[in-house]
């Protein structure tokens, strides 16, 4: 149950969200690099077909990092979805409960 300080419990992260959190920012951070850097230091450089395949590059890497952030918010739900259910069998779905539904369909 949640601590009487007012937060809740965090629930620890699998092995699986810590690796697609920690891909997605590094994606994020060379999004965020090749940002930089493509309309600073490269702005010269980069003409017709170098400009384009960089900023598609740059693209690519940002829908990347968004369907990992997507994939990584469905874990969580999945996640979510099993606690809750596992906490409602744990408190309301005990013997005494059964025994009484029993009671109520045999009459």
């Amino acid at each position: 149950m949640a601590p009487a300080t007012g937060h809740p419990e965090k629930l620890p992260l699998s092995r699986g969200q810590i690796i697609l959190r920690v891909c997605g920012g590094v994606l994020l951070t060379a999004c965020a690099l090749m940002l930089v850097l493509g309309m600073t230091v490269l702005n010269e450089q980069l003409q017709g077909l170098q400009f384009v395949l960089y900023w598609t590059w740059c693209l690519l890497l940002t829908f990347g990092a968004v369907i990992l952030a997507l994939w990584d918010m469905l874990l969580v739900r999945r996640i979510l979805k099993r606690t809750r259910r596992e906490l409602f069998q744990r408190e309301f779905m005990n013997q005494s409960l059964t025994d009484k539904l029993r009671k109520k369909e045999d009459r």
